[in-house]
């Protein structure tokens, strides 16, 4: 049975040049060198742990031992390095994935004495950034085995795991012919320098990148702390922040208890899944629309409608943590997130623009700013 991934579910916003360059390169030095006479002259090229020549760390990349070897490789390239180059930018791209193939001829030339070649490594580094920079994302898989041809998606972050963990078994057997430790090392640069470059803010962060999800998990555990001592969120909002807004009109004891249960379930689905609490809020705002939750859980709540494809739910979501939380940090990168939503599938023009010209002169990213002027100029034509 075979089985290998075909596409992500991220959508790019540019065409990957690079990336695609990258592979014709490869493709073209197979083919100049995939020849009898050229076999050996190939040696020069490899990358000689006994005698390493600096271009050595950055030829033996383009180098590959057969078909196989090579088809496997840019497959994962072109699934993985395609989003992983629209988050750095063609030049940073670049650098990185040279960068990554360095990095993984280091680890093998520290450990091991046999000549390697291949793009693995430079490919294990652009999915380890993966990792770090769409760790929610899916992966859709292609297999075939005999009559039985098809396709399934899994998460992202569990097919990079698994190779990974494969990596690891076998270099740790001990078992030949293939550089695992280079791939491990590939792995380690590349998701360390991509939640590196989150964490300094060298890249723009998304909701769903890896330190956002371990910020989330964070406050989940805070969260559950605080309840677990006493806490009340669907009395008062949360610590530090200002309450939730109620109702004009108090409801009737029965009421009011059924709004708490509902609330209660909320709170008790949140998961690093977290379609059921969503389920559940939409649910609880069709009983009470000013329902809202803590700062971060409205907003984690609010960006999973809208991966749902939930858009008026969203809206109401959002329009909630921006009347109750008006001096947050993320305050205006919700309004644009509003004013798109709003603009491009709601068709709610004129709160649109409401929301954008207050975002304007308050975003930090010129791409952000970009595409605020941008959607402004579409709504105005």
């Amino acid at each position: 049975m075979f089985i290998f991934p075909i596409r992500t579910d991220r959508r790019l916003h540019q065409l990957p040049w690079v990336n695609i360059g990258l592979i014709v390169a490869n493709v073209l030095v197979f083919f100049l060198t995939d020849r009898s006479s050229h076999r050996l002259a190939m040696s020069e090229y490899m990358l000689q742990p006994a005698q390493p020549s600096l271009f050595q760390f950055i030829s033996y990349q383009f180098l590959h031992s057969g078909p196989t070897h090579l088809l496997g490789n840019m497959l994962f390239l072109y699934v993985f390095g395609n989003s992983v180059e629209d988050r750095l930018g063609k030049v940073g791209y670049l650098a990185f994935y040279l960068a990554g193939g360095v990095c993984a001829g280091l680890g093998h030339v520290l450990v091991e004495d046999s000549p390697v070649l291949g793009a693995s490594g430079s490919v294990a580094a652009v999915t380890g950034a993966y990792l770090a920079l769409f760790p929610r994302s899916s992966v859709t898989l292609f297999y075939f085995a005999f009559v039985l041809i098809g396709t399934f998606e899994v998460a992202g972050w569990m097919l990079i795991v698994l190779q990974v963990a494969e990596n690891l078994f076998f270099q740790l057997l001990g078992t030949g012919g293939v550089a695992y430790l280079a791939h491990l090392s590939g792995y380690a640069f590349g998701f360390l320098v991509g939640a590196g470059l989150l964490l300094v803010k060298l890249l723009p962060r998304e909701p769903y990148d890896i330190i956002a999800l371990v910020q989330q998990h964070r406050r989940r555990i805070a969260f559950n702390q605080v309840v677990r001592e006493g806490y009340q969120p669907w009395e008062s909002g949360q610590p530090g922040a200002p309450p939730p807004r109620v109702a004009a009109t108090t409801p009737t004891d029965p009421e009011a208890e059924r709004v708490m249960t509902m609330r209660a379930e909320v709170l008790r689905a949140v998961a690093p899944d977290l379609t059921p609490a969503a389920e559940l809020y939409a649910r609880l705002l069709e009983a009470d629309p000013r329902q809202v939750f803590p700062r971060q859980l409205q907003l984690d709540l609010a960006n999973q409608f809208v991966g749902m494809g939930r858009h008026e739910t969203a809206a109401r979501a959002y329009e909630l943590y921006l009347n109750t939380y008006r001096n947050d940090p993320q305050h205006e990168e919700v309004e644009l997130l509003l004013g798109l939503l709003y603009a491009r599938y709601l068709d709610r023009r004129q709160r649109a623009r409401e929301l954008l010209t207050a975002a304007l002169p308050r975003l930090q990213s010129s791409e952000q700013r970009s595409l605020a002027q941008s959607v402004l100029a579409e709504i105005s034509a």
